[in-house]
């Protein structure tokens, strides 16, 4: 895996250094960190023997004690340093403060002086990301603002975009959905299996696979492009893979949970090859892992498989329904060879605005053949995606966070990562029935995204359509899509008129 080009964060970091806050939890001899030896009692000392005949009580001055010192370097020798990235710089201030004790000479002073230059390197110990822990971060009830760097410094476009994409893609990989494996170290075969193929990966002696069918279309019935064939990948299952062979696309299909089980086992072919570890850097959760699995088709199809079906995997489209729909939503920003994603209902963690809940809100849909008076119940809460059925969507960092409020972005920005040349986002969302999945907070991040887009000078590369309901891609949503590769990938001349496509009934003057 390459190195992830982290940012530092300046104001932050001066606050760690001056062992103001840290990622290290606080010990002390009085709280006992988990796996740490006991804490040290303190030195007995000795009880005056009185006076046969004392005619006044007597005093004294007690010597400097080192107790408190000792005990909290006990509990520094036993303390787990593995996951952080600097634990040297608590080697010299032991080393001082036992040669100090061993010195027999110190005061008071020098014992507490010492004691207290243990804690500050505690508290300077980090894991490497650049990056404050979770509940260091500051909460933001507005959206983030796509255009301000993570230490407050503004971006200036066009020059520093780049910059803050990159900082925004490792704000989601250290804080929500765990490390980009990018293939690098990587070895694939790939075996035809009567209508699909194999795929087989190995990294670092680790190997994993998994399977997955293909569709193409009939060249005696659909011209065939001269690369090759569209094809659009599917996380699970497709309904309308005929018609969309039809409009000349080859369709792939495969299983997400052979790829990675969706349960908290962390196994599958994509945890075959990177197992999940206690580090940040060792930890992806099933919703990238997904992903990862088209990015392996696609790097099948580059090899020698798309030679064999005739499909072009310079045009590739990707989808997923509701988990896969976040899946696909990650997918073509960790994978910058997906031309269109096509998140599918995708809710919170996907393409819903983490801070706009539409629980209690009451819309007007008679339009469509609705309630003229639709109130939405339940929007999926954060404990639910951290909960024991859908946490291992995400990395540990992730399970830390207790309020939406403090994540350093919201979804309008992950969003923006497709606005680039050649890149497409088409957010699918239903109107009914769609409480749990908070449909207008859907159209909420496509509002806010298509504002950067537009800044960026991509305005045609994003688009919403919403249908009546139906948690699924249903038959009218992928007319539409192919309509939007047909003009934007092939520059076909299409009937469709796009600018009516994302009118949404949640939009209320």
């Amino acid at each position: 895996m390459k190195k992830l080009k982290l940012f530092a964060v300046s104001a932050l970091c001066a606050l760690l250094l001056a062992g103001c806050q840290s990622n290290a939890p606080e010990i002390s001899p009085e709280t006992q960190t988990p796996g740490a030896a006991e804490t040290i009692a303190p030195e007995p000392t000795a009880t005056p023997v009185p006076a046969e005949k004392p005619t006044k009580a007597p005093t004294s001055t007690p010597g400097p004690s080192a107790s408190k010192l000792k005990g909290y370097m006990n509990l520094v020798k036993n303390y787990n340093f593995k996951g952080y990235a600097n634990p040297e710089v608590v080697e010299e201030p032991m080393k001082h403060a036992e040669e100090l004790i061993a010195s027999g000479i110190a005061t008071q002073e020098d014992y507490d002086m010492a004691l207290q230059a243990i804690k500050d390197a505690m508290g300077m110990l980090h894991d490497g990301s650049g990056f404050p822990a979770p509940e260091m971060l500051k909460k933001i009830t507005e959206y983030p603002d796509a255009f301000t760097f993570f230490d407050g410094t503004p971006v200036n476009l066009p020059e520093d975009w780049a910059a803050r994409k990159e900082e925004l893609l490792n704000l989601y990989q250290y804080y929500m959905y765990g490390v980009k494996r990018d293939g690098t170290g990587e070895t694939l075969s790939c075996e035809q299996t009567g209508n699909g193929a194999t795929v087989t990966i190995t990294n670092n002696g680790n190997t994993g696979s998994f399977s997955f069918t293909v569709s193409t279309p009939d060249p005696e019935k659909v011209p065939m492009p001269e690369k090759g064939w569209p094809v659009i990948i599917a996380m699970g299952w497709f309904f309308q893979v005929e018609y969309t062979n039809s409009r000349g696309y080859a369709v792939i299909t495969y299983d997400y949970n052979k790829v990675a089980a969706d349960n908290s086992s962390r196994t599958g072919a994509f945890y075959d090859v990177y197992p999940y570890g206690k580090d940040w850097t060792e930890q992806t959760g099933a919703l990238a892992a997904w992903g990862w699995g088209a990015s392996k088709i696609i790097d099948a199809l580059e090899q020698e498989l798309g030679a064999v079906y005739h499909i072009d995997p310079a045009n590739t489209l990707l989808t997923g329904v509701s988990r896969c729909g976040k899946a696909t939503a990650i997918a073509g920003v960790y994978d910058e060879r997906i031309r269109i994603s096509i998140p599918t209902c995708s809710g919170a963690g996907g393409m819903a605005m983490f801070r706009h809940t539409s629980e209690g809100d009451t819309y007007d849909l008679s339009a469509i053949g609705a309630d003229a008076a639709y109130t939405f119940g339940q929007n999926e809460p954060l404990s639910s995606l951290q909960s024991g059925a859908e946490g291992h969507w995400f990395n540990d960092a992730f399970q830390k966070f207790n309020n939406v409020d403090a994540f350093p972005f919201d979804q309008h920005l992950l969003a923006s990562m497709y606005a680039e040349e050649n890149r497409y986002l088409f957010i699918i969302s239903s109107y009914i029935y769609e409480d749990w999945t908070n449909p207008p907070a859907m159209w909420e991040t496509y509002k806010e995204a298509k504002k950067i887009f537009t800044k960026l000078g991509y305005e045609d590369n994003i688009l919403f359509h919403i249908h009546k309901e139906g948690h699924a891609v249903i038959d009218e949503d992928v007319e539409i899509f192919l309509d939007y590769a047909d003009k934007y990938l092939y520059g076909k001349d299409v009937e469709r008129d796009f600018s009516t496509v994302d009118d949404c009934l949640f939009e209320v003057e």
